[in-house]
């Protein structure tokens, strides 16, 4: 049987070497590197703070850019970089800003994918999961292709990952005021709908429940 101090210094083993791998690779990659929807999910961010409606509609994500253009507005209390698409598009140093918010929004994907682990073991522990079943489930989850790729791009899987689990966590509180519970799970779920639709496949987990 693994103690829980074991468990714990595997998991700090694990995450320390995904941030430096992460890191590394943020800081040597260019914004450019993966056009596909790394600058689409800045873009449309960018938009946002602007008042423009976004333009990604194919593949809504509206959460994932309203999350990182708030982000954009708090660092922007903090910082000169222009927080608007105007600005940005206007500016001298473009290509630095970019820069700019793409390391911000890589940053920020990587702590949402620390809270997954995170809330996954909440959920675990309140279904009432021995530890060390717990433990197995959360390392395959975390050595997953799945899971290692998308600390390496911008994606709204993830996110909408996340908002289903807290939709699911909300639902198995254990207090009187189940409508409440219920309630604040419906949010957080249409949240995780907003982020990738196709996370409705899922909703089934209200049923179980």
């Amino acid at each position: 049987m693994i103690s829980n101090k074991k468990i714990k210094g595997i998991y700090i083993l694990l995450f320390s070497s995904i941030f430096s791998f992460h890191f590394y690779q943020l800081f040597t990659q260019h914004w450019s590197g993966v056009l596909d929807h790394d600058l689409v999910i800045i873009y449309n961010s960018l938009l946002l703070n602007s008042g423009i409606e976004q333009e990604f509609r194919d593949h809504p994500a509206f959460t994932t850019f309203l999350v990182n253009s708030v982000i954009y507005k708090l660092i922007s209390f903090f910082s000169n970089v222009p927080v608007d698409i105007e600005n940005v598009l206007n500016s001298n140093n473009i290509n630095e800003v970019l820069q700019f918010y793409f390391n911000i929004s890589r940053s920020v994907n990587f702590f949402f994918n620390l809270l997954i682990i995170f809330i996954f073991n909440k959920i675990l522990k309140k279904l009432e999961i021995k530890n060390i079943i717990r433990f197995i489930a959360s390392l395959i989850f975390i050595i997953s292709i799945g899971y290692i790729s998308s600390l390496f791009v911008i994606r709204s899987e993830n996110l909408s990952l996340l908002f289903l689990l807290f939709s699911i966590n909300a639902a198995l509180s254990k207090n009187k005021y189940l409508f409440a519970n219920f309630f604040i799970a419906g949010i957080f779920f249409a949240f995780a709908m907003l982020a990738k639709i196709q996370i409705i496949f899922l909703s089934l987990y209200l049923v179980y429940l």
